[in-house]
């Protein structure tokens, strides 16, 4: 039983990962990691308006007690970023991964169940997701940062996805860099009403990253206009 419920867990994280701040951002709520509180009955301290892979784990194993994110003054700027590794616990490895969505069950049903809709308010056709990263990594081991768009159907009564762009960087760097992450529009001129973004280490084939590597992020921002070439003209 164990074993599925890890399974499950291990499926989920891939899933949001693939489909896929300085106080100066507004645009992403708490980009810049200055906010933090205690998950209510956890032991975890999390930052304000995101989830992550620890209490997704925890929720489905509650014996899990394993540590992948946690705060750190290494920032880019303000006091805080936030930092995460690989964490082994309850015979459970888990690689550090961040979601823009406030609970574990927002998380679920969204991804899971396609109950809710996952991320939070963003009106504007941006052209990029960009922030700054330290990345300590080992061998084979990536950082992988994703963004969402999407809009409600009225017609269809769904969400149509217009922009699914992610970005794998696998270069060690031991100071802050930026990354920029470029926003591809999959319905031109089509203007979203919600976005998500996750950031997570991952290894290849699926496999669990190693003890070790760590990915530190901060001033998370989206900015500009879209670029004409990026958008898909298939309508």
């Amino acid at each position: 039983m164990k074993q599925m419920v890890r399974k499950k867990i291990v499926l989920l994280s891939l899933f949001i990962l693939s489909f896929s701040f300085f106080v100066f951002s507004q645009n992403i709520p708490n980009g810049g990691f200055e906010n933090w509180f205690y998950y209510p009955k956890t032991i975890y301290e999390t930052p304000k308006s995101w989830t992550d892979n620890d209490l997704l784990y925890q929720r489905f194993d509650s014996g899990y007690r394993g540590i992948s994110i946690i705060k750190t003054t290494r920032s880019h700027s303000g006091k805080y970023a936030l930092q995460m590794g690989v964490a082994i616990d309850h015979n459970d490895t888990v690689n550090g991964a961040i979601f823009s969505t406030g609970n574990t069950d927002s998380l679920i049903n969204g991804a899971f169940y396609h109950k809710a809709s996952l991320g939070f308010p963003c009106d504007m056709r941006y052209g990029t997701l960009t922030g700054y990263y330290v990345f300590d990594k080992l061998p084979g081991d990536t950082a992988v940062f994703g963004a969402i768009m999407t809009r409600w159907n009225w017609v269809t009564r769904k969400r149509d996805t217009i922009v699914n762009s992610i970005l794998r960087i696998g270069d060690l760097h031991s100071d802050y860099v930026p990354f920029v992450v470029p926003l591809k529009y999959r319905i031109r001129k089509e203007v979203p009403d919600t976005a998500f973004i996750t950031i997570g280490i991952q290894s290849g084939n699926g496999k669990a990253a190693k003890i070790g590597t760590t990915l530190i992020i901060d001033d998370l921002q989206f900015s500009g206009k879209p670029e004409e070439k990026t958008e898909n003209k298939n309508q």
